[in-house]
């Protein structure tokens, strides 16, 4: 049963590609407008006109000057949990 399944879709696909082939050469200016304007939505889509016009932002040379860096310095909170580890008296 398998196997006449993909026979079918074999024959089903070969037809489809002799039509299209078909089509093609006895009126090529058909598939020439669908494809100008597939392309133009791809280009559309990829570059969309409102960065057209933008300038290029290149990032400000001091954020990576190259130098010393200062080690950040941690300290601690003191809280108000009780000193032993039991839970919460909520709990």
């Amino acid at each position: 049963m398998r196997n006449r399944n993909n026979t079918i879709a074999y024959v089903i696909f070969g037809l489809i590609a002799i039509g299209v082939l078909a089509s093609l050469l006895m009126n090529p200016s058909a598939f020439l407008l669908p494809l100008l304007i597939f392309g133009a939505i791809f280009f559309l889509y990829k570059f969309p006109p409102n960065t057209w016009n933008r300038p290029k932002r290149t990032p400000p040379g001091s954020r990576f000057a190259k130098g010393k860096r200062k080690n950040a310095t941690f300290r601690v909170i003191p809280g108000n949990k009780d000193k032993q580890d039991d839970p919460p008296s909520y709990h």
